[in-house]
Order: structure tokens, then sequence, then C-alpha cells
């Protein structure tokens, strides 16, 4: 995950975490929200906040556990107009340092396809030089919550005439119209 592929980046070194676990807050700043707010099409993002635990996974790897939490201004689609919403979620992932050795991945069966158990853990995510970019953890988990199309709470789209009227007259049968067409007989 380098920066550029996020608006957002706190770097953390987690490949020295020993036995014991890290906790940390990340609050970007009000410059760094309205670039997040930017780059996902987000009318504003008043606050932000990800309360992080690190913790050893398995050998080499790092457990993130986290908490995020905001004030998001979306635009309805309905009305239009901007809306405030509260975010909040959890998340858990899981980075391991790059392998030397490269590994056949558990998901590619015999043939070389992609099996996919949905209901399967996550694979983790790759640490480089012992580094984590949580800043792109809280972009992504962010990216994840927002609502493709945010309807304002009570907008409804305006009512449109019943045609139900319209229906009780019944529509000529195209057969009918053809049969207008045919010459009758003995002309």
């Amino acid at each position: 995950m380098s920066k550029s592929q996020f608006p957002f980046s706190h770097s953390v070194q987690a490949d020295r975490l020993g036995d014991g676990q890290k906790n940390l807050v990340v609050t970007p700043s009000a410059e760094e929200c309205a670039q997040i707010a930017e780059a996902y099409d987000i009318a504003g993002i008043a606050d932000l906040k990800a309360e992080i635990t690190l913790k050893p996974w398995r050998k080499a790897g790092v457990r993130v556990l986290g908490k995020l939490t905001g004030s998001l201004t979306q635009t309805c689609v309905v009305t239009l107009e901007e809306f405030d919403q509260k975010l909040e979620d959890t998340f858990d992932r899981a980075f391991e340092a790059v392998s030397s050795r490269p590994k056949k991945a558990k998901d590619i069966n015999d043939d070389g396809e992609i099996e996919i158990e949905l209901e399967s853990v996550d694979p983790p995510d790759v640490m480089i030089d012992g580094v984590i970019d949580v800043g792109a953890v809280i972009c992504e988990q962010l990216a994840l919550n927002l609502d493709a199309f945010p309807k304002k709470p009570g907008a409804e789209l305006p009512h449109i005439a019943d045609d139900s009227d319209a229906e009780d007259e019944k529509a000529p049968s195209p057969f009918a119209e053809l049969a207008k067409l045919k010459p009758v007989s003995g002309q």
C-alpha cells in the first residue's frame, strides 16, 4: 500500500512489537479530511478518528484491530441536499512480512483456477519493511462504509401520477389494427 494510492497516509513501524501490543489513536487533520472527502466524492468530513490496536500475529505478522468513527456530510441522490451522517465501524486486518520464498496461493486449485470460499477469512495483507500504513486501512474502511447512493432520512422520490386509469381503457390490439388493413373479400 503506497501513499500514492490513498489520500491519507500514517505509517507505523509494526515489526518490533515483540509479545506486546501497541495502541494508537489516529485523527486526520482538517486538511487531510478534506483530501479524503475529495478522493471519495464526499461533500465533507467533519471529524474522523481511528482507535487502533496492533497485536503480534503468527510468527512475524501483525493484527490490526480498530474502531473507526466520524461525521460525514453527503449529498442526497433524491433531493440533492447535503445531510450529515455518522460513521461507526470496527475492523480486523492481518499483515505479514513479505516472504522471500514464493508459495502457492491456498485458493488456487490444481487446474490453476481461483476458488474463493465466501465464509473464509481474508488472506493477510503484505507488510513491507515492517511498516503498515494505517492511514490506508482507515481510507479502505471508510470507502467500504460509504453508501453508493446516499439518501437523506425521510427523502422520497416525488409522487408520479398513477397510470391505472389509462390502463382501464383497453389499448387496441395490434392484430385488430392489422385486420382493418386487410381487404374485405368480394371487393
